[in-house]
This record gives structure tokens, C-alpha cells and sequence, in this order.
């Protein structure tokens, strides 16, 4: 390198001086800063204001506040049914069995086909078809990316009672059913419907599948 060009480049580099200097201003303010009311000091000799951010919650500043006030407890939480504020249970909590087969035994306690239809279309369409055929929209996303829509017109679903049905809607299908159940996790793309819907709402589903695919 020639002479002429150190002395070229010497004036670029001291431009970055200042910056440099800022930027450790800047820092060492900030460690002498009340977030509270915005007074910052340095050395004692320098006051000045900065912008205040009073503490709120867990976190300083809240940028993402409706990240922070979810009821989630981990990263990438299935979705739950919550009460409502300030509900009392009546009826006592469902009953949770510890695998499926213990499902199967249970008699339907819903007969509308009406309301089954509609949470059927609103829950279930996308996945599973309106043919119930497992042909919806998202099922062709699903080839390659884990288990794809059961066909519920095949005689696996239709040789199923209806208790093992319910059970099979609640833990999210008949692939991770028996892990999920006993606390596992799931890899499946269909939701534990336990967790958003009700026994009634889950059991007219039930009862909307038999009717149109028949069987026991």
C-alpha cells in the first residue's frame, strides 16, 4: 500500500470517531438510567432526560403484549377451552381415560345431527372433506408433513362405536390417541378437541359422523 493511499484512508476512519464515541455514550448512559422517569446520569456531572418506560408486568417495556397475557405455560401449547370468569363447575370435570379402548364402551349422549353438522363444517371440513372422505382443502399439505386426514368412510371408522369415536375426537386422532392420553405429546395436525369443545359439542359430532357414514 502507497503512502497516498494510507493518508486517503486515514480521514475515513476518524469519521467513525465520533459515532463511536456516541455509541459508548449512549451505553453508558443507559447504565446509569432510571426507566422509571426517564433521569440518566453520568458521573454525577451530567443529567439529562431520556424517554421513560415505567416497569409493567414481568417486562420493562411491553412490545408484544398479547404474547405476554395468553394462558400458556410453554412454547407452542395445543389451545384449551377455558371457563369463563368467574364460572362455578356444577357438573364436576370429564373424565379422562387412560387409553382408548376404554372408550369404547360409552353410549352417545348426543342425537343432533343438526348442531353435529354445523361443528363439523366449522372444526372438521378442512381436514376430513365435506364427503368425509378425507379430502379437504389442507390435506394435500399434509403428504408429505406427517399423518394426513383419516378417510372416515373406510370400515376402521365405521366399525368404531361411538365411544371410541368421542374418545378419537378428543385426543386428536387414532394415530398418538393412546399417548396423548396418558400425557404424551401429540404429532399429529388434528387438535385435542377436548380442549375446545364441549362433551355435548364433541358427542353431536359423533352423532353426525354415524349418520352419514353409517355402521354400528
Amino acid at each position: 500500500m502507497s503512502l497516498s493511499q494510507i493518508k486517503r484512508e486515514q480521514p475515513l476512519n476518524r469519521r467513525w470517531l465520533p459515532l463511536a464515541f456516541g455509541l459508548m455514550a449512549i451505553m453508558f448512559a443507559l447504565g446509569c438510567y432510571d426507566n422509571n422517569t426517564g433521569d440518566a446520569n453520568i458521573g454525577g456531572a451530567i443529567n439529562f432526560k431520556l424517554p421513560a418506560f415505567p416497569e409493567t408486568g414481568s417486562n420493562r417495556v411491553q412490545v408484544f403484549t398479547e404474547m405476554h397475557y395468553q394462558p400458556s405455560y410453554r412454547t407452542q401449547e395445543s389451545p384449551r377451552l377455558l371457563p369463563p370468569d368467574g364460572s362455578v363447575p356444577i357438573t364436576g370435570a370429564e373424565v379422562v381415560y387412560p387409553s382408548i379402548d376404554e372408550y369404547k364402551n360409552l353410549v352417545r349422549t348426543s342425537s343432533d345431527v343438526v348442531s353435529g353438522q354445523k361443528l363439523y363444517t366449522t372444526n372438521c371440513q378442512v381436514c376430513h372433506g365435506q364427503n368425509l372422505d378425507g379430502t379437504g382443502p389442507a390435506a394435500a399439505y399434509m403428504v408429505t408433513n406427517g399423518p394426513v386426514p383419516a378417510n372416515l368412510r373406510l370400515d376402521l371408522t365405521k366399525n368404531s362405536t361411538d365411544g371410541e369415536l368421542f374418545g378419537l375426537i378428543s385426543c386428536g386422532g387414532r394415530f398418538f390417541c393412546n399417548s396423548v392420553l396418558q400425557g404424551g405429546e401429540s404429532q399429529s395436525p388434528m387438535p385435542e378437541f377436548r380442549r375446545l369443545l364441549s362433551e355435548e359439542e364433541r358427542w353431536a359430532i359423533v352423532a353426525y359422523i354415524r349418520g352419514a357414514i353409517g355402521g354400528q
